[in-house]
């Protein structure tokens, strides 16, 4: 997602700390095969690196700060911090389980390297509405 993005790149190089959420392997699997070829194909590279743009910080943020936050500004644009539950119907009646969920996707494992934190999620957490831009790029007769 994010290695052929210079702009990330760069910015990395100007700080003293980086955040990365990493969607691991059943992440990209769970996309399906659609999804898959969207990501490689070169018409959407723009809308692929926005999407990368959204698992950077251009900070440290541990996993016990994401637990304790309502939300963290990545360098594509606002995400969503939540705790995840286990158990109940509906909503209700469920427990907390200590999770991290962020933007839906549930932090995994976290990986301190240097002065940077790489977490592991089980989704991508780019906005949905980025999807909208590949399924636009469809030029008639392709595939």
């Amino acid at each position: 997602l994010i290695s052929t993005n210079n702009q990330i790149w760069k910015e990395f190089r100007k700080v003293n700390g980086f955040t990365i959420f990493a969607p691991n392997e059943e992440a990209f699997e769970s996309l399906g095969e659609k999804r898959q070829m969207q990501f490689r194909d070169e018409r959407n590279l723009e809308t692929v690196e926005k999407i990368g743009s959204f698992h950077c910080i251009a900070e440290t943020v541990s996993s016990e700060e994401l637990f304790t936050a309502g939300g963290v500004i990545t360098m594509g644009g606002e995400i969503p911090i939540g705790r995840s539950t286990t158990g109940g119907f509906l909503g209700i009646g469920s427990k907390e389980d200590g999770g991290v969920l962020i933007n839906g996707a549930k932090l995994i494992q976290t990986y301190e390297i240097g002065d940077g934190c790489i977490h592991e999620v089980d989704k991508l957490i780019a906005p949905q509405i980025l999807w909208r831009y590949m399924d636009q790029l469809r030029i008639p007769g392709t595939n």
